[in-house]
């Protein structure tokens, strides 16, 4: 197998210390803003009054609010306003969403878990993001412990690949050329290595093989990634069709999608709170990164498989060495990566994924989600016109009995006037529309997407939204940010850009390719970008290049596009 490049473990020390660094000074920060600036701008939920407390750990908020950043498993602090002043002040920290809701428009209910404290009959407060600082000093020291006392055996070893097994050879014949080629490939390299996989292009199936491969020739495999959610999606549905050898998800009962899993999820042995004597029997293995860094117990693996990888922040490779003798990574350069709060010149990649690919690399090329239309500029600008859609879906229109999306295209550009830094109503109002007549029309709302760059445009769409159609029905219909989405696909995908970009920081964050390519590659059959007419005149700034392309082609249909690097 390939030989990586060696990274200094301090240098990788020190990415953990900047990063909590500029945590501490975000949170700073935010802890002393003027409080009506900070909830205007959506970073932090209220005023919220106490609706009832039911039990000393557990708070019922309510509050005339139609949007929140935050969702069920988020970190927050309380915080409450100084008298006559435009601040706050620290009222107990360290809570966990465990649920938010809309009983009905322009009302919100969230319930928050946590610890007893001396509650001073506060009726109103504010929910802030809280501090990782404390995690990240944990993590940092974590990483270090372990990549000291212990030796890198990833590439150690050898492995008789059992290729001949039932079970492998069904999931392998079921396989495109290109997956077959990418198997192929990892089985040349004893099963390690990455594999190139854009948005659509079935890694779960090619993991589905990799983990029959890998089981059915005694190796025991941990399937990871660095969000719970991603996990979940990837075992759920390894597990699925049966699954012969003993397994275990391993993580927080109320933070793990037990749904995914249907009748399995009361198997016993199905949920472990840590690698102790429950998964002793366990040939698959699943877990965040987190939770296998912060375990003093977690095993050595044969394989460890880490779906998508360019979310992975580069920290977590020398962990990785250490912990299993075959790595597989499956991710996309292209798509968004790590969520860091600065960049670090002094390392070569930011994600391990990043690090680990090569030009030797397979690429996965058929894509079974979007229609020929939707795809095009991103098959163009990020994998070199290669990526082309399956038959199944390349003239596929979920809505082409919809009297309500009749008479538009696959690609729709809608420009308004009017728009201001980070809202518009006019897009807001759009949108409603739009879904209002797909409502009527009898639609499944759960369909359709709604991506806002700006939390602020997300709040003012759902306000709109719910005065439109209702909660109940907005409840369906998933309305966020770009990185919320990636993983995700919709039916309809609307893009609204809500501002104008009034300035070289707006436009470099609206001009960000990865970010547009996420967006567009979660429609299947229609996509719909919104965007502010000044936000077009200020596209052809120098430093915008990529977003003018972009609006060029959703408003021609054809323009030039500049290979990404």
């Amino acid at each position: 197998m390939r030989k990586y490049p060696d990274v200094p473990l301090n240098d990788l020390l020190k990415m953990i210390q900047e990063e909590n660094r500029i945590e501490y000074w975000r949170h700073s920060d935010e802890a002393g803003a003027a409080l009506s600036s900070i909830i205007d701008s959506a970073r932090a939920l209220g005023p919220l009054s106490l609706r009832e407390t039911r039990s000393l750990t557990q708070w019922v908020l309510t509050g005339d609010i139609s949007y929140s950043r935050f969702r069920a498993g988020d970190r927050v602090d309380l915080r409450v306003a100084k008298v006559g002043e435009d601040s706050s002040r620290l009222l107990s920290e360290g809570w966990t969403v465990a649920s938010v809701r809309y009983p009905s428009p322009g009302r919100i209910e969230v319930i928050i878990d946590g610890k007893p404290f001396d509650y001073d009959g506060t009726k109103e407060v504010f929910l802030f993001q809280s501090s990782s600082v404390m995690l990240g000093h944990a993590l940092r020291r974590r990483i270090k412990d372990f990549s000291e006392s212990n030796h890198e055996i990833l590439g150690t070893g050898q492995y008789s690949l059992n290729d001949s097994s039932r079970n492998f050879c069904e999931l392998f014949e079921k396989l495109n050329s290109t997956q077959k080629k990418s198997v192929q490939y990892l089985m040349e390299n004893n099963l390690s290595g990455a594999v190139q996989g854009p948005p659509g292009t079935g890694k779960t199936q090619l993991l589905k093989a990799i983990i029959a491969l890998a089981l059915d020739s005694e190796m025991r495999v941990c399937l990871t990634s660095f969000t719970n959610a991603a996990v979940d999606n990837l075992l759920s549905r390894a597990v699925g069709g049966g699954m012969e050898y003993e397994w275990c998800r391993v993580g927080n009962s109320d933070r793990i999608r037990k749904d995914l899993y249907g009748a399995k999820a009361s198997d016993i042995g199905f949920l472990a709170k840590g690698f102790g004597d429950e998964i002793e029997d366990a040939q698959l293995v699943a877990a965040t990164l987190h939770k296998m860094a912060f375990s003093a117990s977690v095993p050595k693996f044969d394989l460890l498989i880490v779906d998508e990888a360019g979310q992975v922040p580069m920290y977590f490779w020398p962990y990785i060495t250490r912990l299993a003798k075959r790595v597989v990574l499956v991710g996309d350069q292209h798509q968004l990566p790590p969520v860091l709060a600065t960049e670090h010149n002094y390392l070569s990649h930011d994600n391990i994924f990043s690090f680990v690919v090569n030009s030797s690399t397979p690429m996965l090329e058929t894509q079974y989600r979007m229609r020929r239309e939707i795809q095009g500029w991103s098959s163009e600008k990020f994998y070199r016109g290669k990526l082309v859609p399956d038959a199944s879906n390349a003239e596929y229109d979920y809505f082409k009995d919809s009297s309500a999306l009749y008479t538009d295209g696959f690609v729709v550009a809608k420009s308004f006037n009017g728009g201001v830094s980070g809202s518009s109503v006019s897009e807001a109002e759009y949108i409603a529309q739009k879904v209002e007549r797909l409502s009527r029309s009898g639609a499944d709302l759960s369909k359709i997407g709604i991506i806002c760059p700006y939390r602020v445009q997300a709040g003012l769409i759902s306000s709109t939204l719910q005065g439109k159609i209702g909660v109940d029905a907005v409840s369906k219909i998933l309305v966020d940010t770009v990185e919320r989405f990636q993983g995700q696909e919709r039916e309809a995908i609307f893009l609204s850009f809500g501002g104008v970009g009034d300035s070289q920081e707006a436009l470099r964050f609206l001009s960000n390719a990865k970010r547009l390519n996420v967006s567009v590659t979660r429609a299947k059959s229609r996509f719909y970008c919104l965007y502010d007419e000044k936000l077009w005149s200020n596209s052809f700034n120098r430093s915008s290049a990529d977003l003018n392309e972009f609006l060029r082609w959703v408003r021609f249909g054809k323009t030039t596009i500049r290979r990404a690097a």
